[in-house]
């Protein structure tokens, strides 16, 4: 089962749009992670160290806190949603119930029992799929969880880039075999990407660039990068900047490939 869920929070007390819309249930096992000079009333909170110095940090220490549990890190700034399957009618995203969330839980935790370290639920920036309930070895972005007790820590490298470190951390996993697999009929719709608060408080346009160059420096085989017109993204509204092309499945397949030569030696 999920046993905790933890969501990073900076600068944004008294706003907290992901635990508020969780049913009872979730809400017991979730907790704030949270700067040791914010305080958040009436809200369950973890004082981490390292909040205010970046996101990437922050995954590292939730990591050290998780392991040997079922947990799930959630951006601060989402909403889960339904997407309408092929064969459905009714609106094309609609909120959770307490039911839906429940097997969306208990989804995650199925796929864990299957051997995957890493799921997580698609976003709704990408185009509906409704004849297909899930994919696997995909983007994992806003929402993601873990198995802690499977989970490789002492082998990933979670600072090293500032911006991009849910990407990074997946082409790593991936590239040493641990698989992930997506949820396409649970999805999460994210706030504007630089809305006040949280991340946009250190993320700059030019951090931003930077970190994804690092990025294709790191797997120059599984990332290709292009310049796009920011939209709807706050102060980035109208800008350019890079945006990546990754080879999920890419990244995995090159992790077969000793095994492989090791089958037919």
């Amino acid at each position: 089962m999920i046993n905790v869920i933890y969501i990073p929070t900076y600068d944004r007390v008294g706003k907290q749009i992901t635990f508020d819309n969780l049913p009872n249930k979730w809400k017991e096992k979730a907790v704030l992670v949270v700067s040791p000079n914010e305080v958040h009333k009436e809200y369950p909170t973890l004082s981490c160290p390292e909040q205010g110095n970046g996101i990437a940090p922050v995954r590292e220490w939730i990591s050290e806190h998780g392991q040997g549990k079922r947990y799930a890190v959630f951006d601060d700034d989402i909403q889960f949603v339904y997407t309408r399957r092929k064969d459905e009618v009714g609106p094309s995203n609609s909120p959770l119930t307490e039911e839906q969330f429940n097997d969306m839980f208990d989804t995650m935790d199925v796929w864990m029992n299957e051997g995957y370290v890493q799921t997580a639920c698609d976003v709704c920036w990408n185009p509906p799929t409704r004849n297909i309930d899930f994919k696997v070895n995909s983007r994992i972005t806003t929402n993601i969880f873990y198995d802690g007790s499977k989970l490789p820590i002492d082998k990933i490298d979670w600072t090293s880039l500032d911006i991009a470190e849910d990407y990074f951390v997946n082409l790593q996993l991936l590239s040493m075999g641990y698989q992930n697999k997506v949820s396409l009929k649970y999805r999460t719709n994210p706030s504007a990407t630089q809305s006040k608060g949280g991340c946009s408080s250190f993320r700059t346009l030019d951090v931003h660039n930077e970190s994804m160059k690092q990025l294709k420096n790191k797997f120059p085989e599984y990332v290709e990068l292009r310049e796009k017109v920011t939209k709807n993204s706050g102060e980035w509204s109208g800008k350019p900047r890079l945006a990546a092309t990754i080879s999920w499945k890419k990244a995995y397949q090159s992790s077969q490939i000793g095994n492989l030569e090791d089958f037919f030696s």
